[in-house]
């Protein structure tokens, strides 16, 4: 359902366009099928090493589609070996997953100095919300998130749903708010929702649009910025404090993931098609594509270039230091600490295929988790080619809202282990 949208006091409905490559990242080029995917192999040995090099360091670009890699200690190789990528994939050790989670639970996510820049509402369909512009400073920087409430919060507080985005720009309120409710059948009424503005990305309301302090750090920075505004937001009134979901599409979901993983307090997450292991056959196949010249399209590709490729060829980031890399942005390797997921892929992704979301319900069920996995006859990387996972999803996220406003979970199975299930285009 398509939720009409209008800022309360201007007459004039909000009509958003939806982009969808808002809603995903879109990288271009198509990826092959299952029975395609093939083990390393390097195929272009004769090319010059500096050319050797440009590729390999292009893979970690669209492969890992990572950014803001600090020293995790070591100085480093002096000169990158293209061999070395067999090490690369060699397998994860228990030390090198203690390592990220000491890491994880040292950084500093805490919220200071909140600060509401803005209060307005908005009509959503029949409901009137409020709008806060929050602002906080974590680890010194200055960020920027919306706080979306129904108007009886306080008496009836909501718990938070962050709304995990991928974007190259930033993000728009009302934008955000037309999507989740057509994609995600989300009312405006069941949830406090927060939007978070990453690093160095914009949030826009209206007219009015701020932009979060710091560097990019795609999939990894941008979780410590959506568990911060998460933080602030449990600050507010008219919110449960403690208690999250999130939602994102692909590398969105990503983050939702990775945040779920981080913050105990979140209790459910929403995944569309989202890329999980950065070790596995996805990212594999993404270097061969690399390799034979056939990279997909990425807009973030100058931060990239500066923050992580040029680094990595000059050799101040060492093989081991990326493998760590890698691992803060799989979410598949840290299965056993997340909540209920729900999770849709299309059976004809050529963007991120549903080997991913395959592999994740595969490493849920080895530790005993709950993850109800839907695959859509047909659809690709696109969350409208799902047909039937808008009420699956209402339904999911329906049973977070106050008990008077919970929506039926009509045909969504009982949780109670890992299933995966056929959606086949079914609602």
């Amino acid at each position: 359902m398509h939720h009409l949208l209008s800022r309360t006091g201007n007459h004039q409905p909000y009509r958003p366009e939806v982009d969808i490559d808002r809603l995903g990242d879109p990288t271009g080029e198509p990826h092959l099928p299952s029975h395609q995917l093939a083990p390393l192999a390097f195929r272009r040995q004769s090319l010059p090493l500096h050319r050797q090099l440009r590729h390999t360091a292009a893979w970690l670009l669209c492969g890992v589609v990572v950014a803001g890699c600090g020293s995790d200690g070591g100085t480093g190789p002096t000169e990158f070996d293209r061999a070395d990528l067999l090490l690369l994939y060699a397998p994860l050790s228990q030390n090198e997953r203690a390592t990220v989670l000491a890491e994880w639970e040292a950084r500093d996510v805490a919220v200071h100095d909140v600060r509401i820049e803005l209060r307005d509402t908005v009509a959503v369909g029949i409901d009137t919300l409020e709008v806060r512009i929050l602002s906080h400073l974590v680890q010194g920087d200055r960020h920027y998130g919306a706080l979306i409430l129904p108007l009886d919060a306080a008496s009836t507080p909501r718990i938070v749903l962050a709304y995990t985005h991928f974007s190259d720009v930033g993000v728009s309120v009302e934008s955000t708010l037309f999507a989740l409710g057509a994609v995600a059948g989300l009312r405006g009424d069941q949830v406090a929702l927060v939007i978070p503005s990453f690093g160095g990305k914009s949030l826009s309301f209206g007219s009015n649009s701020w932009i979060s302090e710091g560097p990019v750090s795609i999939l990894d920075g941008e979780v410590d910025d959506t568990l911060a505004l998460i933080h602030a937001a449990w600050q507010q009134p008219g919110v449960i404090d403690g208690q999250a979901a999130t939602i994102g599409f692909s590398s969105g979901g990503t983050i939702a993931l990775l945040t779920a993983i981080r913050e105990p307090g979140v209790r459910r997450v929403v995944d569309f098609f989202a890329p999980v292991d950065f070790f596995g056959p996805f990212a594999q196949q993404l270097l061969l594509d690399i390799l034979d010249d056939q990279p997909p399209e990425l807009a973030s590709i100058p931060v990239l270039q500066a923050s992580l490729i040029d680094p990595f060829e000059r050799g101040e980031l060492s093989v081991a230091q990326m493998r760590l890399e890698l691992l803060r942005r799989s979410a598949l390797h840290f299965a056993g600490r997340l909540p209920l997921v729900l999770a849709h892929h299309g059976t004809a992704d050529r963007v991120v295929h549903r080997a991913e979301t395959e592999a994740l319900v595969a490493a849920v069920e080895a530790v005993g988790g709950s993850i109800q996995a839907y695959y859509y006859s047909g659809g690709d990387h696109n969350p409208f080619s799902l047909d039937g996972s808008l009420a699956r999803t209402a339904a999911f996220l329906g049973e977070l809202a106050p008990v008077a406003e919970k929506v039926a979970a009509t045909r969504v199975p009982p949780w109670g282990g890992a299933r995966t299930l056929e959606g086949l285009n079914q609602p």
